[in-house]
């Protein structure tokens, strides 16, 4: 009777759920937010918005082709680091023009805060702490999102951004445990609902392969 009563009173309704604030879940809400959807984006913690757990840096040979795609589209990385960097240079200048590739290493906590405050200051679009449990589904479609204190929130589209939380474990030699960046726990209670959702094929989500 408390769970009924808790979801009534705090259902919503949004175009766009995004689940995950990485550094896709970011680009994906503010696209959306910027086409003029009313979009939600759902985090574990607004702490670990586009955080950066491993080596701080936006380029490289492989993610500065990406970085400069989600640039030419409007997108926010590229814009984000050029304001916090602490260093940039050019790599494997000691070989050809053709493999030459420019890479910025980030001061993390100021990316990270810059891309809240962007995303905060982004209209249509509004972000929440929780943690997403379960998906709904009526008619072959998905209807709506739960998080772990029973908030029903109505959407349209669901995009997942999941990232390494899935199920992530942490190994140290022959020793493992779950666990996620930053100590975060997984994110195992939507794990089983999208193994479950991959049985059948459902409009309005693409899951995860």
């Amino acid at each position: 009777l408390f769970k009924e009563t808790a979801v009534k009173n705090l259902c919503e309704t949004y175009d766009v759920v995004v689940v995950g604030a990485g550094h896709a879940g970011c680009e994906a809400a503010l696209a959306c937010a910027r086409l003029g959807l009313n979009t939600i984006c759902f985090t574990v913690s607004c702490e670990s918005i586009a955080m950066m757990p491993c080596n701080p840096n936006i380029g490289g040979s492989s993610k500065g082709h990406l970085v400069r795609e989600i640039d030419a589209l409007g997108g926010e990385m590229g814009k984000n680091i050029d304001k916090t960097f602490v260093q940039m240079r050019m790599l494997n200048t000691s070989k050809g023009p053709a493999v030459y590739s420019l890479r910025a290493q980030a001061d993390r906590k100021k990316y990270q805060m810059e891309m809240k405050h962007t995303l905060e200051r982004q209209p249509n679009l509004y972000l929440k702490q929780a943690e997403i449990v379960d998906i709904g589904v009526e008619n072959n479609k998905i209807t709506s999102i739960e998080t772990n204190v029973g908030a029903v929130y109505k959407v349209k589209e669901i995009i997942l951004c999941t990232g390494t939380y899935l199920r992530g474990k942490i190994f140290i030699g022959e020793n493992s445990f779950e666990g996620g960046p930053d100590g975060v726990f997984p994110a195992n209670k939507l794990s089983k609902v999208l193994e479950k959702l991959n049985t059948v094929s459902y409009t309005h989500l693409t899951l995860p392969t």
